[in-house]
């Protein structure tokens, strides 16, 4: 089965796997090769650990498309669910990692070669582009011997995963009566009242305020704040305050000329038409012609590439454009390098003929050979000075720091002179801030909440941040979770208890129209509420756009209507809105089915039916799998 499972990885699924990939690693980023000794964990499955940067990273980009729904403001309750299915999915991730690690599956270092220049992000005008895809796994932190890895078990997981959906089977009357469903139409006519206009503006009692607050004391309950103070210190922040001098960095530069010298380098544009070699004489008569023609314009001083869109279209002999980035001596043409390496920065050829045809280049830009000087690099020089000389003075300070804040655990001061440094105090804040720089920092923010450092009010070790940037902090203060009181969040408890009062008076109304239709009353003469707009849709089916889902959901779990009675229902809606439906009619007829819309309807339902038995499959291994979520940490 396994080897029929690694044939099968192709088509659909093989799709979805380039097509999501880059988006899935920035999302959930990398669980299973991304451990550290030391580092803080949010869970352990089996013998694996998830940590905390990990679920930090997904939590903030899940909490960020929440806040794109329901905006910025999100709920406690609606924070913690975030967290959760954060957590759970790391779990899950790490399940399948370990479900293909025990099947044994393999793929080829050929198949993971591929898939990488499959995947569209890292494709540039002429495929698969490797400084765009060094460039973009660099930029979100991650080694790409991390990212092929990785890859690599997403695509087992995903060869794992087409074995169910490749084994599995729709039978030819399930098959019938799924399209005999799909071919049900119904003519309704439904209405929505909006939530809005329900909630009143009227006054709300004092005891109704406190009642309510009273009733629902976790809405109204604050996180954990603590307040912390710390001495930073990094490579960056000294090299600022390094002084230097012209002369002392051009013996900087002398002593590490290797680092700066390069080879020389010429970048091009050339104009060409190719003839290839032992052309007919009327092929090469008409390249001259158009190369001549090509040389008048550019001696006007007309740019290359509108010499080309200016071009005649010949059949035989077309006038090309191309430009080539920094080409060492040798690489092209030798009839070309004794132009482009024996002219100036700006220069422009006259035709030059080569065995494949005809030239004229023009010198862009020149590097490196008479171009190695100080005054060349002479910013990135002085940058360089200022970094080494910082890393020498960050080497002995962190020393200091490291000794005198555990020599004086119970204050910054003595560390801070010592290092020549301010402490710096923050404000008070939660674990779920959304804070930039330091305190958004996965170890800056466990230290702070230590239970440990909190109670003895001691000096926290050295916390390294990266190689060349490390803090010591203090907790100052500590407040643990508490209910507001109702002065600060009266406003809150009114909007609650209005939009509970809302609720209830919506689906009272709602209630009453749906007894009334039922009466016999039609939908233009109800009087329990005024100003009611219907709207009547014809022959929708189950997966007509044009109508709310919940509303196409009721309309075909509600049953048919008779011939002269029509079905009356209602749906309480996501938003807090309330639908009242009417069936009038329904249609059964089954329209003329062709082997695409077969062959379509099949492949839909094997994939529903294997999506299911791979949650089955993933329940069970949850199952007698050992989970430990470490809530503490999160």
């Amino acid at each position: 089965m396994l080897a029929m499972i690694r044939d099968k990885a192709t088509g659909w699924i093989a799709g979805v796997i380039v097509g999501l990939l880059v988006i899935s690693f920035a999302f959930w980023g990398v669980s299973f090769y991304s451990g550290q000794a030391g580092e803080i964990n949010v869970a352990k499955v089996n013998d694996a650990d998830i940590p905390y940067r990990s679920f930090q990273r997904s939590f903030a980009q899940l909490r960020k498309q929440m806040q794109s729904v329901l905006g910025d403001s999100l709920s406690l309750e609606e924070e913690s669910l975030i967290k959760n299915q954060t957590v759970e999915k790391l779990i899950e991730s790490e399940l399948i990692n370990q479900l293909v690690i025990d099947t044994k599956l393999n793929i080829t270092s050929d198949k993971l070669i591929e898939a990488i220049k499959n995947i569209e992000f890292f494709r540039g005008e002429e495929g698969f582009d490797r400084a765009k895809y060094e460039r973009s796994i660099n930029s979100i932190g991650m080694p790409s011997t991390i990212f092929e890895a990785q890859l690599r078990m997403d695509l087992l997981s995903e060869q794992l995963q087409a074995g169910f959906s490749e084994t599995t089977f729709v039978l030819k009357p399930e098959l019938d009566n799924i399209l005999r469903l799909e071919s049900q139409s119904r003519d309704i006519t439904f209405t929505i009242l909006g939530l809005p206009s329900f909630i009143e503006d009227g006054e709300i009692s004092e005891s109704d305020i406190q009642a309510y607050y009273q009733a629902n004391p976790v809405l109204f309950r604050s996180d954990p704040q603590t307040k912390i103070e710390y001495l930073e210190l990094s490579v960056k922040e000294l090299a600022k305050n390094i002084e230097s001098d012209e002369e002392i960095l051009r013996n900087f530069y002398n002593d590490n000329k290797a680092d700066y010298d390069i080879v020389e380098q010429r970048s091009v544009s050339k104009l060409f038409v190719n003839t290839g070699e032992k052309a007919p004489d009327e092929i090469i008569a008409k390249a001259k012609t158009i190369i001549t023609s090509a040389l008048e314009q550019v001696n006007n001083g007309d740019d290359f590439e509108e010499i080309v869109e200016r071009a005649p279209e010949e059949k035989e002999v077309i006038l090309e454009f191309s430009e080539h980035s920094f080409m060492s001596k040798g690489i092209m043409d030798k009839e070309l390098d004794e132009f482009l390496f024996n002219s100036e920065e700006g220069a422009t050829s006259e035709i030059i003929e080569t065995k494949n045809g005809f030239n004229i280049i023009k010198v862009v830009e020149i590097r490196g050979g008479p171009e190695n000087k100080f005054e060349k690099y002479a910013k990135e020089v002085e940058e360089d000075y200022k970094t080494k000389q910082a890393e020498l003075q960050f080497f002995e300070l962190s020393d200091q720091l490291a000794t005198k804040a555990y020599e004086n655990s119970d204050n910054l001061e003595i560390a801070a002179e010592a290092i020549d440094k301010e402490i710096i105090e923050t404000d008070y804040f939660t674990r779920d801030n959304d804070l930039e720089g330091l305190l958004s920092k996965p170890a800056i923010i466990q230290k702070s909440f230590d239970a440990e450092l909190i109670n003895s009010g001691n000096n926290s070790d050295v916390i390294e941040i990266s190689d060349n940037h490390i803090i010591v902090l203090r907790v100052l203060d500590y407040k643990e979770a508490y209910t507001r009181p109702l002065e600060e969040v009266s406003t809150e408890v009114i909007a609650s208890i209005r939009l509970k009062l809302a609720t209830n008076k919506i689906n009272e109304v709602g209630d009453a129209i749906v007894a009334e239709l039922k009466s016999g009353v039609s939908p233009e003469e109800i009087t329990s509420y005024s100003g009611i707009e219907w709207t009547t849709a014809e022959k929708v089916k189950r997966d007509d756009v044009s109508v709310n889902r919940a509303i196409l959901r009721s309309t075909f779990e509600v049953g048919k209507p008779s011939a002269d009675k029509p079905v009356i229902t209602s749906q309480n809606l996501g938003s807090g809105d309330y639908a009242i439906i009417i069936v009038s009619n329904a249609y059964d007829e089954i329209s003329e089915v062709n082997e695409e819309q077969k062959k379509s309807t099949d492949l839909k339902l094997r994939r529903l039916l294997s999506t299911g038995e791979w949650q089955d499959l993933l329940r069970d291994v949850r199952k007698n799998s050992d989970i430990r979520i470490l809530n503490e940490n999160i």
